[in-house]
């Protein structure tokens, strides 16, 4: 038992509390299905974490992995992960939730790891957030699936899994009916931790340049990155219907403001088109050329005029007046 640290590559507990890690290799009390706690297989692979999200005296245990890459400013994530209830527990809570850090964190403490505590680290971290809930986590038989939604503060490099709140403000279901002298137990096993990248959080009008839009000279031909840059702006769009999109395209100073103009509009209307050709009704997008117009970089260097060579976009209300 307490093992994660040993035998769970990647992953370690980031207090004084003993995490523990179930493989079906084990012959002791730590296999699969069954071990001290109970009996469950695993929801994915063979093997998956256990922890107290709720115990005496606010005991907790937690769970932490570095991230393989730092998380992007201003962009969406998705954290899923699957969760069990172990049959011995006493009672079952409905408080999950997540924190991100710099660094990893190693904290001389057996307690819960509360906002105050986390804000007094050295390590840059986020509050906790929650996880999703419709009730309280008290499946012993199935794994119980859970997601939350957030915007990366651009420092995320780690994260740390558990009950950060006290006793005293956890929503916590006693099945044994226990006086209010006798604190429970909520013993969880946990699988299937996921990360997902959702795209860019985009603000309606607000203008943005298009990650990788930067054309070569006197073209307007889409490179592939320009194509995933684009695609991440049609989900946005396709999640949120009550909102269009207007395209700008924009040229370096060399040539003729005629030629530009023309040159600038092509580019608009080639992401335009992209848009449309993913699924987005030609009545939420429209385009325009601005030429030399509007430089983000007024210098005269190669390198400024490769990032005035650009599209941008501005997301605002959409009304469908049909």
């Amino acid at each position: 038992m307490s093992n994660l640290n040993k035998d769970a590559e990647y992953w370690s507990a980031p207090t004084l509390g003993t995490t523990d890690y179930f493989n079906e290799c084990s012959k002791t009390k730590l296999g699969i299905p069954l071990n001290f706690k109970g009996k469950q297989d695993a929801f994915e692979g063979d093997a998956y974490a256990g922890l107290y999200l709720f115990a005496p005296k606010d005991y907790r245990e937690y769970i932490q992995v570095k991230l393989s890459k730092t998380l992007k400013k201003g962009h969406r994530y998705r954290l899923s992960l699957s969760l069990s209830l172990s049959e011995k527990s006493d009672g079952a809570v409905m408080d999950l939730g997540a924190v991100f850090s710099e660094k990893p964190l190693s904290v001389h403490t057996k307690r819960q790891l509360s906002n105050a505590m986390l804000s007094s680290q050295v390590i840059k971290t986020t509050h906790a957030k929650q996880f999703s809930s419709n009730g309280f986590y008290d499946d012993k038989g199935d794994w119980m699936e859970v997601e939350l939604d957030f915007v990366a503060k651009g420092f995320e490099s780690n994260l740390i899994l558990g009950n950060f709140k006290s006793n005293g403000g956890t929503k916590y279901l006693d099945f044994n009916k226990n006086t209010a002298s006798v604190e429970g137990y909520s013993y969880y096993y946990l699988d299937d931790v996921t990360l997902t990248y959702l795209g860019p959080e985009y603000k309606p009008n607000q203008s943005y340049v298009l990650n990788h839009v930067n054309f070569d000279f006197d073209r307007f031909e889409l490179e592939p990155k320009a194509k995933q840059s684009l695609a991440d702006v049609y989900k946005y769009l396709k999640k949120n219907p009550n909102l269009k999109v207007s395209i700008s395209g924009h040229t370096d100073d060399l040539g003729s403001e005629e030629y530009n103009e023309v040159l600038s509009s092509q580019r608009a209307n080639t992401v335009a088109k992209y848009l449309i050709m993913l699924g987005l009704e030609k009545k939420r997008i429209s385009y325009t050329g601005y030429g030399n117009k509007i430089p983000l970089d007024s210098t005269l260097t190669d390198k400024a005029r490769r990032k005035n060579r650009r599209v941008e976009f501005v997301m605002t209300k959409f009304v469908d007046e049909e």
